[in-house]
């Protein structure tokens, strides 16, 4: 088994948002409970991204010294820090002081629309405050990050639409359930035919560019459009071997939905803990039937085994293959 190369890394469940298609901030989320920095000096210096998670990551005095320490133990890792903008005066202040991360702000919306979502009055003018915050100092990996759900059916493309207004980067993921993160909320996925055509929209623009990487995206938005259907997934699940989920108090997970233990990071190294427990875990993931599509857990499958999402690249951007998706 060689080492993984992605992790989400929740650092705290502690959330400012009320979000209806994630119930984190219900969770138990002690403060005394969580990793310290130094903790972090366990991950696996194979690592090549690292996905800062929370709850909100900024709600932690400390995320500084985190992302310092991830960075030291990490040096080849693109850390991107996942956050709902509310607090502008302190992303920014802690931002300053990390200037080589990455930023998703999570705007599922405009204006009104993206307060429903995140269930907190005046949240799209903050969350904007701090992307525009963010710009003016600089910050050059800089986007917006939408969840589609049942309800905000047709914002998604308007939170694209701001983004290109921007210059910013776009990504999308869709409403999942999880038994150790988001919660069953399944009522929030999306299924119709209007989020469909929302998607198959997003996945051709990608398609238009000249650029690599934004067909890489169109794969992703491709298969994010199988999800919604109910279909199973375009590629085998690594979930465990190329990828892993950390939580604020070190239990680590195969990835962010099923909730099959590892160990905990107290018990050893992730080549330790992985082994002593690899057998039932795989027996797990390889029985999963969730058929989740989420950018942590298709980035890795797509990085080391590429020739499946590359002929489909080529083929729907040269021919226009399996881009004309009945809804």
């Amino acid at each position: 088994m060689s080492g993984p190369i992605d992790c989400v890394a929740a650092v705290t469940y502690r959330c400012n948002s009320r979000c209806v298609m994630c119930d984190i901030w219900k969770s138990d989320a002690r403060q005394e409970r969580e990793l310290k920095p130094a903790d972090y000096r366990w991950l696996p210096k194979s690592l090549r991204s690292i996905n800062v998670s929370g709850g909100e990551p900024f709600l932690r005095d400390d995320i500084v010294e985190i992302v310092e320490v991830m960075r030291e133990r990490c040096p080849k890792a693109r850390i991107v820090i996942s956050t709902n903008g509310l607090q502008p005066d302190r992303i920014v202040a802690a931002v300053e002081r990390m200037p080589e991360v990455a930023i998703r702000v999570s705007i599922d919306g405009v204006g009104e629309a993206h307060d429903a979502v995140r269930g907190i009055p005046g949240a799209y003018d903050r969350a904007m405050e701090t992307v525009e915050r963010l710009r003016d100092i600089g910050v050059a990996d800089l986007g917006l990050a939408a969840t589609a759900t049942d309800t905000n059916v047709g914002d998604v493309t308007r939170v694209r639409d701001r983004t290109k207004e921007l210059g910013l980067k776009f990504s999308v993921t869709a409403a999942h359930s999880s038994p150790i993160f988001f919660g069953d909320h399944a009522v929030e996925r999306p299924h119709s035919a209007e989020s469909v055509g929302e998607m198959v929209a997003i996945m051709r623009e990608h398609l238009r560019s000249w650029r690599p990487l934004d067909w890489a995206k169109a794969y992703y938005v491709r298969g994010l459009i199988e999800y919604i259907r109910g279909r199973p997934r375009r590629l085998p699940c690594r979930a465990g071997t190329d990828f892993f989920f950390l939580d604020p108090w070190g239990d680590v997970y195969p990835c962010n939905i099923g909730g099959t233990l590892i160990g905990n990071i107290r018990e050893g190294s992730f080549e330790e803990i992985r082994r002593r427990s690899w057998n039932r875990v795989r027996e797990k993931v390889d029985a999963c039937e969730v058929q989740c599509w989420m950018v942590c857990t298709v980035g890795p499958p797509m990085k080391r085994r590429p020739l499946k999402p590359m002929m489909w690249m080529l083929g729907a951007k040269l021919l226009g293959l399996d881009t004309d998706v009945d809804r």
